[in-house]
């Protein structure tokens, strides 16, 4: 095969014959010559695990691929690591099944705090009915 020949090389992952030979990278521990396609798909396995974010949270730096993105009902910007997410989730589920005085297990009516109150979470009949004989 020459230099300037119009022969097809034959890519090296595929099998398929190809005009315009892509040189492989030595990272990727693949021969050359690749076609377009395999070329461009090994380039962004390659760009995939090597960018690298922070967690929102504990600030640590990993994949992007190890991240984990946050539940909209969370209202939160950026990517979590696993142990993150995990505990934001059970916070979450803590915040929502369970009353934020009591912790008695709420059932199908739920109570929420009004905005002045500054409370987190919901609340039972019971705990809502006190705090507002308190606060009005």
């Amino acid at each position: 095969m020459g230099l300037f020949s119009g022969e097809p090389a034959i890519c090296t992952i595929c099998k398929k014959p190809t005009k315009h030979k892509h040189k492989a990278k030595k990272e990727w521990y693949v021969e050359s010559p690749l076609c377009g396609d395999c070329y461009i798909s090994k380039m962004q396995e390659q760009y995939d695990g090597n960018v690298k974010s922070f967690c929102e949270t504990c600030k640590m730096k990993k994949k992007v691929s190890e991240l984990w993105e946050p539940r909209w009902q969370w209202d939160m910007k950026g990517l979590l690591c696993k142990t993150c997410f995990d505990k934001k989730e059970s916070d979450f589920n803590q915040k929502k099944e369970f009353c934020s005085q009591c912790s008695v297990k709420l059932g199908f009516f739920r109570y929420k705090p009004k905005p002045n109150w500054k409370m987190d979470g919901q609340l039972c009949r019971n705990c809502w009915d006190t705090i507002k004989a308190k606060n009005g």
